[in-house]
């Protein structure tokens, strides 16, 4: 293994009595740093294990295996890349990736390709989510809106104004483009992805496309301004919701009409549960939520939701409504939809506040993408309101969110999760995948809570003989360390020298200061600017007293946060 090489580790989990897998365990692990001998030990092993359960900051890991990243979708040209299990203090912010234009609704796919699409400038950004940085911008004319991945194929349909474009996943080359008609579209795919459907507002009608020959093939007629879709796996068909009248109507494989269930004029969104069964209809016009029962094709339950219902994301347990006037997100229990339809009962609602601020007081630009996602492995939610301009976490059951990711001053007008932890993909096999830190001497440190499990086996980094040895630099205070005193300014002067060398660098632009105190965790990240004669200042006015440590980044040099901190100030 070199370092900078992405790798792949698989650890096999087996009974020792009688050799079966484990199956369904959650196991986490890490690669560390080996720089002692009886690091080999047992009791090592498990001291490492606590340090990093207990997310000590000073003894961080190499590598983490259990990382998800959570990504927001901002109201400008930008995506927030957060690693919600690390950070100085509150600070969790990964990077930026930044798009030539607003992304309006992006795929992850499963080889953790993201897909963006820019209306604004006509392209569909592939986004390497190994390096956070943009792969290839696609030129896609007629303003790329939404985007589907085909089922049990690497392909990307992007709808446009004029019906859809199909790019190769893998690169971005394009396959086709199928006119369909007028007005705002909408995608859904038969389950075993040869049949496409593309919903044509202005024509009111449906287009079926044959997505492996990649033509369309007819045209169905329907209700008035069709507006969503969404495909029934218990029923094998597909259902329209008409917002112009109201009406639902479901189509099979081949175009055939099969069933038209009338509800109230203004739905804009239908969305079947994980069982494909119930069909959750919302009308924010009317204030009202429909349950469809794809068995009958008959509503079989309703409820009055204020405050304009329009988005509806689901869970094993729960089905997460968001309302467009209001920071409340309404809860529908999915196993009590049946007792209800069986009772006549009400359906039992229960609601989680997420946030301060109404969704709709953030701007005026709105995604198509979800505002809120599941957290892996866990009973747990991640909830984006623009107007907050934060990320709120929510653990099932509770009565409020546990916790609150910032997102730096932008709008989440979207989030994903993009999963890197250990999941089991054979029986009893758990595998994830990184990118292998600098050369050296390392221990993959594993734990699994239920049944108990500890182990640190050795890994070995090997140098890349192609690549070049990174220059080093180090950052020290001009003149002499000032008093520090709580809440006055103080002016602090820089000066970045050659490690080998010890030649004054000069002419550094990005130079970053991040001051952390130990204390209370308080931070506080500023621009250094360059004065004279190499020397780079910043205006400190400490919040707090304590003891600061001091971290540098300037991506031009190669510097990074995750660096040892190179300079530790006292403030009294």
């Amino acid at each position: 293994m070199q370092e900078g090489e992405e790798a792949r580790f698989t650890l096999s989990l087996r009974d020792a009595a009688s050799s079966n897998p484990i199956r369904n365990a959650r196991p986490i692990a890490w690669v560390d740093g080996q720089t002692k001998v009886d690091e080999n030990s047992e009791q090592a092993c498990r001291r490492k294990v606590a340090t990093f359960i207990g997310g000590d900051l000073l003894h961080a890991p190499a590598l983490s295996l259990n990382a998800y990243y959570v990504l927001a979708m901002n109201e400008d040209n930008s995506i927030s890349v957060i690693n919600p299990q690390t950070g100085f203090g509150g600070s969790k912010l990964l990077t930026m990736v930044m798009l030539h234009g607003v992304g309006q609704d992006w795929l992850l796919t499963p080889e953790q390709n993201l897909w963006v699409s820019q209306p604004q400038v006509d392209e569909v950004a592939l986004v390497d989510t190994r390096l956070w940085q943009v792969r290839t911008h696609v030129s896609v004319p007629g303003h790329p809106g939404q985007i589907a991945l085909r089922p049990g194929a690497q392909q990307i349909w992007v709808l446009t104004d004029e019906g859809v474009t199909v790019l190769a996943a893998s690169n971005g080359q394009l396959l086709a483009t199928i006119k369909t008609g007028q007005g705002r579209h909408t995608i859904a795919f038969s389950d075993d992805g040869k049949s496409a459907f593309v919903s044509n507002a202005a024509n009111n009608s449906v287009s079926l496309i044959d997505a492996n020959n990649l033509r369309k093939t007819a045209d169905l007629a329907g209700g008035i301004h069709p507006v969503a879709m969404a495909w029934s796996s218990k029923a094998q068909l597909l259902y329209v919701a008409h917002e112009g009248d109201g009406r639902i109507i479901a189509f099979d494989v081949a175009g055939k009409q099969a069933a038209s269930i009338k509800t109230l004029p203004g739905i804009s969104t239908i969305r079947f549960a994980p069982d494909g069964r119930y069909g959750f209809i919302l009308n924010p016009q009317k204030n009202q939520l429909d349950l469809l029962d794809a068995a009958t094709n008959q509503i079989v339950r309703g409820a009055d939701i204020t405050h304009g219902p329009d988005q509806v994301t689901f869970s094993e347990r729960l089905a997460y409504i968001r309302r467009r006037h209001s920071e409340i997100v309404q809860l529908v229990p999915l196993d009590a939809i049946a007792h209800a339809i069986q009772t006549g009962q009400p359906l039992a609602l229960a609601s989680v506040s997420n946030g301060q601020k109404a969704f709709d007081k953030g701007s005026n630009t709105r995604s198509l993408a979800d505002t809120t996602v599941m957290v892996p492995n866990g009973a747990a939610a991640l909830l984006a309101n623009p107007a907050d301009r934060t990320i709120y976490y929510y653990q099932e059951g509770m009565s409020a969110p546990a916790g609150s990711f910032r997102n730096y001053g932008h709008e989440p007008r979207a989030v994903l999760v993009m999963d890197h932890s250990l999941q089991e993909r054979q029986p009893g096999q758990y595998q994830a995948s990184a990118r292998l830190p600098k050369a050296g001497n390392y221990q993959l440190v594993f734990y699994l809570d239920s049944p108990k499990m500890l182990h640190c086996f050795p890994v070995t980094v090997q140098v890349d003989p192609a690549k070049p040895l990174p220059a080093s630099y180090a950052v020290t205070l001009t003149g002499t360390a000032p008093a520090l005193i709580k809440g006055i300014n103080q002016n602090l002067q820089f000066a970045i020298r050659d490690a080998v060398s010890g030649q004054i660098m000069s002419g550094v632009s990005d130079l970053q200061v991040l001051l952390f105190n130990t204390t209370n965790n308080q931070q506080l990240q500023l621009d250094a600017h360059e004065q004279k004669n190499g020397d780079y200042g910043i205006t400190f006015t400490p919040p707090g007293s304590g003891h600061y440590y001091v971290y540098f980044q300037a991506t031009s040099l190669g510097m990074s946060w995750n660096q040892t901190a190179q300079l530790v100030l006292t403030v009294k």
